[in-house]
């Protein structure tokens, strides 16, 4: 019994290495890629044929389907992708997962893999130490592929012989039972997959159980297709907490591949083992028993098999995409009936960000600013509506004073979410240049919701005015008017310089209006309050109006200064 427990952590050990490497490896090319990956996503059309070249292409640059369907949802819940795009990049997403069965196939049973697994991670950790960062990335790419075969190399070596026939028995128990049998291979492959996270980890075991013969061809098949349902876990877990359509894409992949698997079960023996059997030469039903003398016909057979089984995943991928290919916008009606919307209201929660892309540290910091964009927008809102209601003078507008303080409430609320992701981020990262971009995030985050805050005090003072029936006079009117108009420049130039369109020293040059501008108004309106007849609660009001609205112009400024420091 002893023996059988070291054994088993032997094996988690070594699979640990090899989802170490895979780990190590998909960050990396993520950071290599880019925002290109981004791009390639966002810039999808409704062709449901360029969402799976799309999907395709992002997974096999970041060699996991894990990632992918974790940046979909995430661009889904944004409003970036429509629910019908989505699926498209879903379809393609499962057949790009396809390609590490054949490194593995290929490269982990055919050649000798600690002839280059150990060079490459000494020549990628060499490379990590370099200056240009593109070369360090490149390193940590590198570092993970050596890794990921070294694990691979420790699985085959970790997993015992099968000259022990009593070793057998376990796995000859689970084949006696005709049909069921591969339900309950099947069974397995969704629960560890669920477990791991990881389809590749899962499909990577079962290839390697399968090629030292614990595992006839048949089940292993059956492992496989249950690896395609243990997958969807991780999109519906990314969709947690997430927007409607961001869960019925998660529940878009589930229904896809369950249906695919469906039809797998029943055309398994008729259509898709006598086309791998065609496509890949060799027998995969050896049995390795048979061949325990000869070690070379034992490599040999492993080979067969876990060729045939990289082609049986990419053929079941393949086909179930040009299967289900016309029928993307049913299955869209299909998940909308199932995951149903909610009544309309205000957007009370994050519409970027979403904790799931914590191990996607790049794409987390682009739609952290994207989220800091969204914020900027209903600031923008509220100061707008703000200076309608401290100049509407009788014609009050108090359904906009409600509206602005729960817009002030969204504003607490986005700047909590975002201060919390970025916290959890920050723990997690080593990189100097993500901790220097995540500080400025929250540093600008913070100032964007002192600027609400200064709105909604706006708000207060007008609607306290209108309570006590005090109104600024045309002549105080029109001031508010021209420093508002100066302000509201200070916070488009935010906008665009967020964008990369702006210009710091443009802004600098409004600021300096407003500070001029509030200077004369300042004066005048301290000229008027020594004027008897003169208002002089009214007159205060202005003055506390100007400060507040030269302080949400000096914030928006202190933004673009500490963005372009950075």
């Amino acid at each position: 019994m002893f023996d059988i427990l070291v054994q088993l952590l032997i094996l988690a050990g070594a699979l640990g290495v090899f989802l170490l490497g895979m780990k190590i490896m998909s960050e990396a090319l993520q950071k290599v890629a880019g925002a290109r990956l981004k791009e390639i996503l966002s810039k999808i059309t409704s062709n449901r044929f360029s969402g799976v070249i799309a999907g395709l292409t992002v997974t096999i640059v970041v060699q996991s389907s894990s990632a992918t369907t974790v940046m979909l949802v995430s661009f889904v819940n944004a409003e970036l992708l429509s629910l019908v795009q989505s699926i498209g990049v879903i379809y393609g997403a499962n057949i790009g997962t396809t390609v590490t069965a054949w490194l593995v196939a290929l490269l982990g049973f055919k050649v000798k893999i600690t002839a280059f697994a150990l060079p490459a991670v000494g020549i990628g950790m060499a490379m990590t130490f370099m200056k240009h960062r593109r070369t360090r990335q490149w390193g940590e790419v590198l570092t993970g592929f050596g890794v990921l075969f070294l694990g691979l190399h420790l699985l085959k070596k970790s997993v015992p012989g099968i000259e022990d026939s009593s070793q057998m028995e376990w796995v000859a128990h689970l084949t006696h039972y005709g049909f069921g049998s591969v339900l309950i291979f099947l069974a397995i492959g969704t629960v560890l997959t669920i477990i791991l996270q990881s389809s590749s980890a899962t499909t990577t075991l079962t290839l390697t159980l399968a090629a030292l013969g614990w595992i006839p061809y048949e089940y292993a098949a059956a492992m496989v297709l249950g690896e395609n349902i243990g997958t969807t876990a991780t999109a519906n877990l990314a969709a947690i907490g997430g927007s409607k359509n961001a869960k019925r894409a998660g529940a878009a992949h589930f229904f896809f591949n369950v249906f695919g698997v469906l039809w797998a079960l029943a055309l398994m023996k008729i259509y898709l083992f006598p086309v791998v059997d065609m496509l890949v030469p060799g027998d995969p039903t050896l049995d390795m028993l048979d061949l325990q003398d000869n070690a070379t016909a034992k490599l040999v057979a492993g080979g067969v098999i876990t060729t045939h089984l990289a082609m049986f995943h990419t053929l079941f991928n393949v086909t179930n995409t040009l299967v289900m290919l016309p029928f993307v916008h049913q299955l869209s009606r299909l998940v909308q009936r199932i995951v149903k919307s909610d009544a309309a209201g205000f957007e009370k929660h994050l519409r970027f960000l979403n904790i799931n892309l914590i191990n996607t540290p790049n794409l987390m910091i682009v739609q952290a600013q994207k989220e800091m964009q969204h914020l900027l927008e209903v600031v923008q809102t509220m100061f707008s509506d703000s200076m309608k209601i401290l100049r509407s003078g009788g014609n009050y507008m108090g359904h906009l004073v409600e509206e602005t303080l729960e817009r002030e409430a969204l504003t607490d609320e986005l700047e909590a979410g975002i201060h919390s992701h970025l916290s959890v981020l920050a723990g997690k990262t080593t990189s100097v240049e993500a901790s220097t971009e995540i500080a400025h995030l929250l540093e600008n985050t913070h100032r964007l919701e002192r600027m609400a805050d200064h709105c909604a005090v706006l708000v207060r003072i007008a609607s306290r005015n209108h309570d006590r029936s005090r109104y600024f006079e045309e002549e105080l009117s029109a001031g508010l008017g021209q420093i508002g108009d100066l302000v509201k420049k200070s916070m488009n130039h935010v906008d665009l310089y967020l964008a990369g369109t702006g210009s710091p020293q443009a802004a600098e040059e409004i600021e300096n209006e407003i500070d001029e501008v509030r200077r004369v108004l300042r004066e005048r309106s301290i000229q008027r309050l020594q004027d008897p007849e003169e208002n002089i609660k009214i007159g205060l009001a202005f003055l506390d109006v100007l400060s507040h609205l030269e302080e949400i112009g000096d914030l928006a400024i202190g933004i673009i200064r500490r963005s372009e420091s950075a």
